[in-house]
């Protein structure tokens, strides 16, 4: 099967889910090309992009050039270039100035189509809506009419403040997809204020390859206790909360230790409320690190810690939160907040605790069960390894997403 993924940014550090989903599908023998409306940090980047070579599978959009006589040398040394890439009668359409008038004439279409002039795709898969809109304005302009398009709703594409807007910008989206995937049912009961559900939408979550969190035979944890956040650090994912109620356990004597993974707008109001309780031996804040980095720093993680909210202004939740489903794999128990869908990662009460958001008592209260009762984190980390073996091991995702690329690729489908 040969199958495009489209995305806006590559790489990107964060994005794990979306490398896991392209090495799945390369591990089942199709044929995958990285379509990238960006570039992204290729440095310091996943080890799996390395080990696949994904960066000679990507092709970044080639931006219109402003002036014409630098956009029409170019188009002419770009066609000479990569002629072995392209079908003489796409390019003829992308150029067809009857139906295309002036967006012809000035290359516009042709720069817009520049991925899609040559052998046709079977499937055309975007990540996040922005990308879909982008892939579903190219379906209505006339191009690639018998790929199949199928898009993934991540969570920061479908915030809740912005429904209204949502109904028309995704219109098109809505009308052109032939699969809409959600991560959660959370994310589903968004969508669900924002278009009408039919068989189009399924449930996809975001997975990992559960080989590679693997934690030691034999574990060994000593004091301080060690309790692992990992996610930006952004008001709906409650860093800030983190660092309450691990001020908390430590009034009441426990010794304890916090580790916050992640960057973003709120890192000065967490050095500020550390320093403030006095927290700097109990508290370290290690920025943004690798999926390598994680890896190890969950081999000696006692408990994760996710108290996300749902944010007042935007009505915004964690939809999945992956890093739970990590955090399990490595045999890890986990305590999170019911906001968002969060609470659809985990088992409350067999692999982890789910809790009352902003109730920071019962979050301390569930920490301390688990900081007493070794026996208890033993057995809910080893029946959280086997939750996600079971529900969100890439190599299960896979074998869900192939059967509904089948059923699009069935002449029997109607959508």
């Amino acid at each position: 099967m040969r199958i495009a993924i489209v995305v806006n940014k590559f790489p990107v550090l964060t994005e794990t889910f979306i490398v896991n989903q392209i090495t799945s599908l390369i591990d089942g023998g199709h044929d995958v090309t990285i379509l990238s409306l960006t570039k992204g940090e290729t440095e310091n980047c996943h080890e799996a992009i390395r080990q696949y070579h994904l960066l000679d599978k990507v092709h970044y959009l080639i931006k219109e050039p402003k002036r014409k006589i630098t956009r029409f040398t170019f188009f002419i040394k770009y066609l000479l270039k990569n002629s072995k890439r392209y079908k003489v009668s796409k390019v003829i359409k992308a150029l067809n100035i009857f139906r295309y008038k002036t967006q012809a004439v000035s290359l516009h279409t042709f720069y817009r189509n520049q991925w899609f002039l040559g052998e046709d795709f079977d499937v055309i898969h975007a990540h996040f809506a922005s990308v879909g809109v982008f892939v579903t304005g190219l379906r209505k302009d006339g191009f690639f009419p018998k790929s199949k398009l199928a898009v993934s709703f991540h969570g920061s594409d479908i915030i809740p403040q912005n429904i209204e807007r949502y109904k028309q910008n995704y219109k098109l989206l809505f009308e052109k997809m032939n699969l809409i995937t959600y991560n959660s049912e959370y994310t589903l009961a968004v969508l669900e204020k924002t278009t009408t559900i039919d068989s189009r939408f399924k449930l996809l979550p975001v997975g990992l390859d559960v080989n590679k969190f693997k934690t030691a035979e034999t574990i060994v944890r000593k004091e301080p206790f060690e309790i692992l956040f990992c996610g930006r650090l952004v008001n709906f994912k409650a860093p800030d909360l983190a660092v309450e109620i691990v001020n908390e356990l430590v009034k009441k004597g426990h010794n304890i230790h916090l580790s916050i993974v992640g960057e973003g707008p709120l890192q000065k109001k967490l050095k500020d409320l550390i320093h403030n309780y006095g927290l700097e031996q109990n508290i370290s804040l290690l920025g943004a690190i690798s999926q390598e980095q994680i890896v190890a720093h969950l081999r000696k993680t006692a408990v994760f810690l996710l108290p996300g909210i749902t944010e007042e202004e935007t009505k915004r939740a964690e939809n999945q939160g992956l890093v739970i489903q990590e955090a399990q794999a490595m045999q890890v128990p986990v305590v999170v907040s019911d906001a968002g869908g969060m609470k659809y990662g985990l088992v409350d009460n067999v692999t982890g605790f789910v809790v009352k958001e902003k109730d920071i008592h019962s979050f301390v209260k569930k920490l301390e069960t688990l900081i007493q009762n070794e026996p208890l984190r033993m057995e809910m980390g080893k029946k959280g390894r086997a939750f996600v073996a079971e529900h969100f091991d890439s190599k299960v995702l896979y074998h869900k997403l192939l059967r509904y690329y089948n059923l699009l690729l069935d002449e029997n489908f109607t959508h």
